[in-house]
């Protein structure tokens, strides 16, 4: 954490996200040519939650056993980063406003304080960083073309919505967990290595702490939308 790998994927992905957002917004490329480069997004989006049990598999098969074990605790796709990446891609390819919204307040919230805080034992002499980063970079990046260059955008209850959808992942996630002996979402304990977790308090106590930092997120995520719409309706009533 902190060192050049890491900034240079936190470059790398401020970079590509500038200029894929310009691209969507510029009128002199083809409609068709932005549907393309986001669909191609999407499925990098895909594919790296794919490669996280391939590369477990690639580099611990020799011990079929060990792999398996690794691949359940750490490796299956039941991390948020994970599921807001296949959510994101979703949205962008059957263009589904309510998986764009809540893929962008998941994303901009919990998805990014992974890539400035990344729970990740690579660099980048190895695949896993760049399948990490492709995913943990490419998650903001998707959601930000969803709700700046389209019209796929939080509506009125985004903010209900995701609280909902936030403790329904936790109930699932506890579940498998229980069921797995892991530790998906970080919900039974701490990552091993240093993150954000460590500001939150002490087991169980820090998922309260987390809870309250994701929703005050989501409220100021969803800020310059309620303003919009509540220019909108000044303008109207106006009329």
């Amino acid at each position: 954490m902190f060192g050049l790998p890491h900034f240079v994927a936190i470059f790398a992905t401020v970079g590509f996200g500038s200029a894929m957002i310009a691209l969507n917004r510029s009128a002199k490329v083809p409609e068709r040519t932005k549907r393309r480069m986001n669909v191609a997004l999407a499925w990098i989006l895909i594919t790296s939650v794919a490669m996280d049990p391939l590369l477990t598999w690639w580099r611990f098969g020799v011990d079929p056993a060990e792999a398996s074990r690794i691949i359940r605790e750490i490796a299956l796709p039941l991390y948020l980063c994970d599921v807001v990446s296949v959510l994101l891609a979703l949205a962008v390819i059957l263009r589904k406003q309510r998986l764009a919204e809540i893929g962008y307040l998941w994303g901009m919230a919990g998805t990014v304080q992974g890539l400035i805080t990344p729970t990740l034992a690579f660099s980048w002499d190895s695949p896993e960083y760049y399948a990490f980063f492709a995913q943990h970079g490419g998650v903001p990046v998707v959601a930000l073309i969803l709700v700046l260059t389209t019209s796929l955008r939080p509506e009125a209850g985004a903010f209900r919505r995701a609280v909902y959808w936030s403790w329904g992942y936790m109930s699932v996630v506890f579940c498998c967990n229980a069921l797995l002996d892991a530790n998906y979402g970080f919900l039974n304990g701490k990552p091993p290595i240093e993150s954000l977790f460590d500001f939150m308090g002490e087991y169980p106590w820090y998922l309260i702490t987390l809870q309250v930092v994701a929703f005050t997120l989501y409220y100021l995520l969803l800020l310059p939308f309620r303003q919009k719409k509540n220019s909108w309706d000044l303008r109207h009533d106006a009329t």
